[in-house]
């Protein structure tokens, strides 16, 4: 577990943790580094991200398992879905990633992110050869992270919800920042030589800040 120096409540807690193995990584520099961080000294030979708030779906880490043991692919993703005081919101837009995750294309995911962080499992090595979070991008650093993955790499695909977001006005990703979203577009927008692939990524970052400057907020 990653966790501020100084956030002593949280140590607390985990220490309260009972007959588990558990390491405690000490971060500076905020969430963009958390996951770096993590990353470079964790042991295990497949990665992946839960925030505080997120929460794997029962069975899910045996379902990883049997595809990791028949398959041993360099990427496993599954499905996720957004939630909020475990009440499953943002249906609509659940769908729409997990129809994309479905027919995964790397092109695609330059342009709309339907990879949810929690449900995304790498090999440490892939991770490592892509610098991991590459902590330079501020917002989004695991979608640029994904969309790297893309070009080295093709996914096993589970069909499977195997991780449940917290979602809401109060966090990181549900909070509204103009600013962020133009930075987005830039680092995102790096990652392809593509004229066309270009224009529908100014496109889809357009949309979403006028869609987000009139309702004054992310969920729906």
């Amino acid at each position: 577990m990653v966790i501020e120096k100084n956030d002593h409540l949280t140590k607390k807690v985990i220490n309260s943790f009972k007959n588990i193995n558990r390491k405690i990584v000490y971060n500076s520099g905020g969430l963009s580094k958390a996951f770096t961080n993590g990353a470079k000294k964790a042991s295990g030979k497949y990665l992946s991200f839960l925030g505080d708030d997120d929460k794997l779906s029962k069975n899910s880490l045996v379902m990883l398992e049997k595809i990791i043991i028949n398959e041993n692919p360099k990427w496993i993703i599954g499905q996720s879905c957004y939630i909020n005081k475990n009440k499953v919101i943002r249906k609509r837009v659940t769908k729409i990633k997990n129809f994309f995750l479905k027919y995964f294309n790397k092109n695609i995911l330059m342009v709309v992110d339907f990879i949810m962080t929690p449900s995304s499992f790498a090999k440490k090595e892939v991770f490592r050869k892509n610098n991991y979070f590459d902590t330079s991008y501020w917002y989004g650093n695991d979608y640029v992270c994904w969309i790297k993955f893309s070009k080295i790499c093709k996914p096993f695909i589970l069909n499977k919800t195997i991780s449940y977001v917290q979602y809401d006005n109060s966090t990181k990703s549900g909070s509204f920042d103009y600013k962020r979203f133009l930075k987005l577009y830039y680092n995102i927008s790096k990652e392809t030589n593509n004229i066309i692939v270009k224009f529908f990524q100014f496109l889809c970052v357009m949309y979403i800040l006028l869609h987000n400057l009139i309702l004054k907020k992310i969920i729906k």
